[in-house]
């Protein structure tokens, strides 16, 4: 016999509550404590880094990472770790090497 009710899963207040802390905790703002900088880029450019997702930040002093959601707190932004991150080269052997073809082109 079928009541028309969906079946309920047992699911304990603890599990409950850790999904509903995970959900809650992406509102609250998390301190922007690292800084990636890249030495062998032109410019040596350096950008701030997600606290939850650790991915870098595209926009400097944005509320959200615009990648997790995660809300962001810049007060101690200025403090922030500094990271130095070497560029890693696929061809290590062509680098600073100019090739000709016939065109002159490289």
């Amino acid at each position: 016999m079928k009541t028309g009710k969906p079946p309920c899963l047992p699911v304990s207040r603890d599990i409950l509550w850790h999904i509903l802390l995970a959900l809650a905790s992406y509102r609250v703002p998390r301190p922007v404590t690292e800084r990636v900088v890249f030495p062998d880029c032109s410019g040596a450019p350096s950008y701030y880094v997600c606290p939850r997702c650790g991915i870098t930040l595209e926009r400097e002093f944005a509320a959200f990472c615009d990648r997790c959601g995660q809300r962001l707190d810049w007060r101690g932004c200025r403090d922030a770790k500094i990271i130095v991150r070497r560029a890693v080269h696929r061809y290590k052997g062509f680098i600073g090497k100019r090739i000709k073809n016939g065109s002159g082109h490289l």
